[in-house]
């Protein structure tokens, strides 16, 4: 593992995670001893060799990647790079995997691939709140990590849900740098989530700045982490909406609870009742429900874990699987 390497290519002026990516799918072995090798070099694709020329600003970056670090190390978040050992399986199979993730807590989560999102509206209905921390519960006892974003909401009440549950485990994906908790109101259940083992986790770093494509942007981690999506309560207009088609591209397992009587007129659950109308949404109306679930996950759990013995086994190259989702070899 060569986080410096990693984390100085992403901070040269110009350098995004296409470029990351692109360089990472081509040598996943790349070193500051490589690019100073001019064989190394002409091997390369020219929008990614010109940013490893200037001696100047490799080393410019290098100074900022240890600022980086160590700004990181202070503050007790680790940094996850492309080609670390704790960079989730399950994001390497979507189109856009972050190239540089920070976590704080538990980083041996990271390395689990039974996970659940429990994701929806910031103004859920008392039965949306009660309906989120059941399933979120019901998939901690059975072990899975229950994936959501912090915020207020029915994210707040799946956090919760996980964490009510003897060694439940659960990881937040936040927008923002973790050393800025948000919402505020969160702040303590971000602490009991990493004094319970969980985890808190996001592709921004602490002075980066966080827009609203932020809020996008972390929607498809949230979804890429997990084997199956379930949005407990959105609206038809609402980011959770993001989510859900993050979860249809990355080929996830989508499922929603059924809406009650109470809630069918409510604005909370409008996009439930289309979603229940679609083909391939899984609605979770009795606990026979959560066995299909488990078994449609299992099924992409097996992909991944098949792939990974390739890589092992060295039958196929290691490069990003994400040359071979866009193939469609995958599922």
């Amino acid at each position: 593992m060569n986080n410096l390497f990693w984390l100085t290519f992403s901070c040269i002026k110009g350098v995004g995670n296409i470029a990351v990516k692109e360089l990472y799918f081509q040598h996943p072995y790349t070193d500051f001893n490589l690019i100073n090798n001019r064989s190394f070099l002409q091997t390369l694709k020219p929008s990614i060799k010109k940013y490893l020329l200037d001696e100047e600003s490799i080393q410019q970056a290098r100074e900022k990647a240890l600022n980086i670090l160590e700004l990181q190390r202070i503050n007790e978040i680790e940094v996850i790079t492309i080609d670390s050992e704790y960079y989730p399986i399950s994001l390497r199979f979507i189109k856009d995997p972050p190239a540089i993730l920070y976590a704080k807590g538990n980083i041996e989560l990271l390395k689990d691939l039974d996970m659940v999102a429990v994701v929806g509206t910031r103004e859920p209905t008392p039965t949306g709140e009660n309906s989120s921390r059941k399933i979120a519960a019901t998939f901690a006892e059975m072990g899975y990590t229950i994936v959501s974003g912090l915020a207020l909401g029915i994210d707040t009440a799946g956090h919760e849900g996980a964490l009510r549950v003897k060694e439940g485990r659960t990881i937040a994906v936040l927008a923002g740098d973790l050393s800025k908790i948000y919402p505020a109101k969160n702040k303590n259940l971000a602490e009991k989530i990493i004094k319970n083992r969980g985890l808190l986790l996001s592709e921004t770093g602490i002075g980066q700045p966080v827009g609203k494509g932020s809020f996008v942007k972390r929607d498809r981690i949230q979804s890429g982490l997990s084997l199956g999506v379930c949005p407990v309560q959105t609206p038809i207009k609402s980011g959770t909406q993001h989510t859900i088609q993050f979860t249809r591209e990355q080929k996830r397992i989508l499922f929603t609870p059924v809406v009650l009587e109470v809630d069918k007129e409510q604005v909370a659950s409008q996009g439930n009742l289309e979603l229940i109308k679609e083909d391939g949404v899984i609605v979770l109306n009795q606990p026979e429900d959560y066995k299909i679930i488990i078994l449609k996950m299992g099924e992409i759990k097996e992909q991944f874990l098949n792939y990974t013995e390739k890589l092992k086994s060295k039958k196929i190259p290691r490069v990003f699987e994400t040359t071979l989702y866009d193939q469609g070899t995958l599922f």
